[in-house]
Formats: C-alpha cells, sequence, structure tokens
C-alpha cells in the first residue's frame, strides 16, 4: 500500500487564508478559530506523495469528511494519507480507474478526522 506521513502545524493564518479563498464565515470555539471542515483537501499540498503523477489530469470523484474533533489553530497533526483501492471501471471514453485515497489526523495521539477522496483517471496513472 501507497502511504505517506506528515506533520502539519495549523495556524491561525492559514485557516484565515483558506477560508477567505473558499468564502467560508470564520468561526470560533473557546477563543480558537475553527478550520472550515473542507480545509484538509488542502493538506495534499504539503504532502509529498512520490506516486501521484500530478502532471496527468485527473477528476476529483468524491470526498468525505468524518470529524471527531473540530480543527482549530495551534493545532499540530500527525497526518498520514494512504492509496486505500484502486478500482477500473469501463467508461464511455474509455477505461476508468478510481483511486480513494484516506487521510487520517490526529493531534496528540487522539483522532481528530478522517477524510476519503476519490480520485479518477482515464486509464492507469499510478
Amino acid at each position: 500500500m501507497n502511504r505517506v506521513q506528515h506533520r502539519l502545524k495549523i495556524t491561525a493564518e492559514w485557516i484565515t487564508e483558506y477560508a477567505q479563498s473558499i468564502e467560508a464565515p470564520l468561526q470560533m470555539i473557546q477563543g480558537e478559530i475553527i478550520a472550515p471542515v473542507t480545509m484538509p483537501i488542502i493538506f495534499w499540498q504539503e504532502l509529498d506523495i512520490p506516486w501521484l503523477n500530478i502532471d496527468e489530469p485527473w477528476i476529483h470523484g468524491s470526498q468525505h469528511f468524518s470529524y471527531k474533533l473540530p480543527i482549530t489553530a495551534g493545532m499540530i497533526l500527525d497526518c498520514e494519507l494512504s492509496l486505500t483501492n484502486t478500482e477500473k471501471k469501463a467508461g464511455h471514453q474509455g477505461e476508468l480507474t478510481l483511486y480513494t485515497y484516506t487521510l487520517i489526523c490526529t493531534c496528540e495521539g487522539e483522532l481528530i478526522l478522517t477524510a476519503e477522496t476519490v480520485l479518477i483517471s482515464m486509464g492507469d496513472q499510478i
């Protein structure tokens, strides 16, 4: 299985920039800024994913986020991204391959979120 790990420091500035980029209001809990629920999708930009060919076209199939706790400014997240499934399907213009990725983030050993993302390619790109 393909897997990468990375530690991310979540800053108020990073949350604010992301929230502004998607025009989401900033929210607070116990005096800390809360990250928008979709923010983990940009965590991929911080990861070195050697098996993923970013020069090829990809279709974003789906994403799902399951939170145990909100992501707040000041957290240091230990994140692990794994390729958990590949599935080939026949498409109208040829064979499609669906790649399912699971991102698990913890803070001080406590599960914060699990995110599942499906990327679709024509043929076999990995």
